[in-house]
């Protein structure tokens, strides 16, 4: 067998282990495991851009990384490591073949138009401070792990959009980096927020779509091929903004290298980097006067936004606010600064009601915890919020998910649904498998993940969430206005428990109980 014959095999059988080989090394460097992360990363985005042709050199240190001998010699330094920095320092001339990594400055973190000017911005991979930690031999070992084990080039194209997700599911039992307490939204329930979306939008020719918090991307690309294979016809398009450089930068790589129209070429799309609740990179509409047409979400659980408290309200105050404005006359009412998920519930609620008014119908799927419809007292802040939002008639459904549904965490979740035509009752759904199944077993089950709605499943919550009509134990509609929580157990009702009596083992109690009965009964010999 040849030598490239068994690199090739070697490489097959080895993609995904360059997690832990390269963390190996970093250990040896005396990295600290807390930023093991963000520089496997690193060497992964890279990784991906040189496999799919988007780089013009590779991590072939020992042949001329993949230069000619010309340019070889423009870069060359006194080891592979200089000269591999002296690559990096030039890397938007080192592009190639590149559609989407281009976009205005004012959606970046600083003045350039070129995405790749950032790979070693403090705000993305300081690639510079990663190298200085590393000693030549060491930093080579680092390029031969992803020689060997991490070839991407003949990875499944329609895969690439979950390999952030599993690399950092192999991360986060042993690291505990920044990017590590992250969750992920499973293709079941985006396909489930898309077929509601896609009930209201079916006759759209241009589908624009937007994810406020958007991620690596995952949710709007899953929405954009959702979308693609109903609307074959329709001219697509995907938004976003995301704060943490780091996953901007992969949210960047990810549309551009995933097929589109079965060619090579990604998915067209607008990606800011920023706070989304501080600097909306959207705060209005999309793209000049284009409008949004689907916003679908999973807003971070918990999030802490006391620093941005006193800008969240100035803007509050001002004559283009940001959010739904809630007021008692007084002040600004406010959610708990210890979770930020209805910061961003009141910004989608006023990015639809600004779209109505211009005339233009949207539609809006959110995932919240499920505390979030009922939290708080009746006079409490989340209550007043609750009760401006239902008065704006945008909500039209509110779906109680099962349990393990997600990853790596267990906690209860509703997905919220919004139409900006104004409905006056909401649907109230309970996912819930007593009438008929609505839910099933995931098939590859990992972590705390164990369900997932089928593609039956998805078609008949639907039509569920869609029906007026009550459906005892699952699903009721109730007025918009006049409310300040809902609690779907209570307003559906709870189906009693009746527990499966098993006759053999209850026979088999009586006669231990009968035995004994009779032995105490014994006189004492």
């Amino acid at each position: 067998m040849s030598n490239e014959i068994q690199l090739q095999k070697k490489r097959k059988t080895s993609l995904g282990d360059f997690y832990w080989a390269h963390a190996d090394i970093l250990r040896g460097a005396g990295v600290s495991e807390a930023g093991y992360d963000q520089r496997i990363l690193a060497f992964m985005a890279l990784k991906l851009l040189m496999d799919n042709g988007k780089l013009k050199f590779n991590f072939e240190y020992d042949n001329q990384f993949g230069l000619s001998e010309v340019e070889y010699l423009k870069y060359k330094g006194k080891s592979s490591k200089e000269t591999f920095a002296n690559l990096l320092n030039d890397l938007p001339e080192l592009g190639q073949n590149l559609r989407y990594f281009e976009q205005e400055a004012k959606y970046n973190p600083g003045v350039y138009k070129t995405v790749l000017s950032y790979f070693n911005h403090h705000s993305v991979f300081p690639i510079d401070s990663y190298l200085n930690e590393l000693e030549d031999h060491y930093f080579e070992m680092i390029l031969d792990i992803y020689i060997e084990k991490a070839d991407f080039t003949n990875f499944p194209k329609e895969q690439y959009k979950d390999l952030y997700e599993r690399t950092i599911a192999r991360m986060r039992s042993k690291f505990a980096g920044e990017l590590v307490g992250q969750h992920f939204t499973q293709k079941s329930i985006i396909h489930l927020m898309c077929e509601y979306a896609l009930r209201r939008i079916k006759n759209k020719k241009h589908i624009a779509i937007y994810d406020p918090t958007c991620g690596t991307g995952s949710m709007v690309m899953e929405s954009a091929y959702y979308f693609r294979n109903k609307l074959p016809k329709a001219k697509i398009e995907v938004f976003g903004q995301e704060m943490n450089g780091k996953v901007w930068f992969l949210s960047k790589i990810f549309l551009e290298i995933c097929p589109w129209d079965g060619g090579i070429q990604g998915i067209s799309n607008i990606i800011a980097f920023g706070n989304t609740l501080t600097r909306p990179a959207f705060a209005d509409k999309i793209n000049g006067d284009d409008s949004f047409d689907f916003i679908i979400a999973n807003p971070p659980f918990g999030v802490d936004w006391k620093q941005d408290y006193e800008e969240i309200v100035k803007n509050m105050a001002s004559d283009t606010p940001h959010f739904l404005v809630v007021n008692d006359g007084k002040k600004f009412i406010t959610p708990r600064k210890s979770d930020g998920q209805f910061l961003f519930m009141m910004q989608i609620v006023r990015l639809l009601t600004a779209e109505r008014t211009r005339g233009k119908h949207a539609i809006a799927a959110v995932i919240s915890s499920s505390t979030l419809c009922s939290t708080g007292s009746e006079t409490g802040s989340e209550s007043k919020i609750r009760r401006k939002i239902f008065e704006e008639k945008v909500v039209t459904g509110l779906l109680e998910q099962p349990n393990a549904m997600f990853t790596n965490t267990d906690i209860g979740t509703h997905i919220w649904f919004f139409d900006n035509a104004q409905s006056k009752t909401i649907r109230l759904v309970r996912a819930d498998n007593s009438e008929k199944p609505l839910y099933s077993p995931h098939p590859a089950a990992q972590d705390k993940m164990r369900n997932t709605y089928s593609d039956e499943n998805i078609t008949e919550l639907v039509n569920i969430l869609m029906e007026p009509e009550p459906r005892e134990y699952v699903a009721q509609s109730i007025p918009a206005e006049g409310r300040h929580a809902i609690n779907i157990q209570t307003e559906i009702g709870k189906r009693e428990e009746i527990d499966t009596v098993d006759l053999d083992e209850l026979e088999a109690q009586i006669i231990r109980e009968l035995d004994l009965l009779i032995q105490n009964l014994k006189p004492n010999e």
